[in-house]
């Protein structure tokens, strides 16, 4: 399995309030409809460093593979409804695709 990370950051005229609620509102719902997703996580970033850096969040995605991720990502209609929404509410994004090694595994 793999994992779609995502750095995103608000455009700066939305409050951190408001980037959050559409984000994990709106924007989830059309996430969750992507043909092959595995799994979905938000993290809220509470501090950064350096501070300068300053995104709002890190997004987690799995899928069993990068071809099935990119796939899932160009298929119509979710590549159409997903340009549209990041108009919204996204100021920046990064993201890579990570294969996680645990070494001690997070209390559930």
């Amino acid at each position: 399995m793999i994992k779609r990370v995502s750095l995103v950051r608000r455009k700066p005229e939305l409050s951190r309030e408001e980037f959050l609620r559409h984000w994990m509102g709106p924007h989830a719902d059309i996430v969750r409809e992507l043909p092959g997703l595995r799994g979905l996580r938000f993290g809220v970033v509470e501090r950064w460093s350096p501070e300068e850096a300053a995104w709002d969040g890190v997004g987690e995605l799995w899928f069993d593979d990068v071809e099935s991720a990119e796939r899932a990502f160009a298929t119509e209609p979710h590549l159409s409804r997903l340009v549209a929404d990041r108009l919204l509410f996204l100021g920046e994004a990064q993201s890579c695709f990570v294969e996680e090694h645990t070494v001690v595994a997070p209390p559930r």
